[in-house]
């Protein structure tokens, strides 16, 4: 496991955001990171060869998000370990504390199926106490595959509302994985005006949408005694 820069453990954040692959971050959650950069972390699963990894950082690098840690998975099995990949995802949320974490749709990528269901064995209530449970969890979209041929109970029914520089900032993101760009219609190709589209109908200029699993809504002094520890 390693981050980018190298700087040794995970830090505390308040978001995590679970990535199968180096773009899927974006993809699903650009709007966010670039909304709040400094709460943030990526956690990338599947290791990036040499060309994606340097688009990875240049994403990055346009987001401003707070910190990168890879996991270096095999890509496309990323869950033939499904044991030591929840303990890997364990052991980074036990770090961070996220108050939000964030898994892709279980779509009919093995991977992003994979990484959705270690995920929400990760956000487990477990028998261990020092085990971190983060309060909300969501699943987000990545657009390039159609959720329709992977029918779940998930429906988009959390709004991020945006700005537009969050959303152009998400744009060029996307832009910046030159290697997987594809010519003529596709999402990857509308994102601004679907950004558009989702916020028109909450009465929004913009914004990226999620599917609620769970949110648990603490107390004042229950949040107050959370974040203590947290920092601790």
């Amino acid at each position: 496991m390693r981050t980018i820069p190298k700087s040794g453990e995970p830090t505390q954040v308040s978001r995590v955001v679970l990535a199968p692959h180096a773009d899927d971050e974006v993809l699903g959650c650009g709007g966010l990171l670039a909304k709040y950069p400094e709460e943030c972390a990526v956690v990338v699963l599947a290791k990036p060869d040499d060309v994606r990894a340097k688009e990875l950082e240049r994403a990055r690098d346009l987001l401003a998000y707070r910190q990168i840690i890879l996991l270096d998975l095999p890509d496309g099995a990323v869950g033939d370990n499904m044991r030591e990949l929840v303990g890997q995802i364990d052991w980074v949320l036990n770090l961070c504390r996220p108050e939000e974490l964030y898994l892709p749709y279980p779509s009919v990528h093995q991977d992003h199926v994979a990484t959705y269901e270690a995920g929400m064995r990760s956000a487990r209530l477990s028998m261990n106490s020092t085990h971190w449970f983060p309060p909300t969890v969501m699943v987000y979209d990545v657009a390039a595959y159609d959720v329709e041929l992977y029918p779940t109970d998930l429906r988009w029914n959390v709004f991020e509302s945006l700005d537009e520089q969050d959303v152009d900032k998400k744009v060029e993101a996307v832009a910046a994985y030159a290697s997987q760009q594809v010519e003529g219609p596709h999402p990857l190709n509308g994102i601004k005006e679907s950004a558009h589209a989702l916020g028109a109908a909450r009465q929004v200029d913009w914004a990226e949408h999620y599917a609620l699993v769970r949110a648990v809504r603490a107390s004042r002094g229950a949040s107050a005694a959370r974040q203590a520890s947290s920092t601790a």
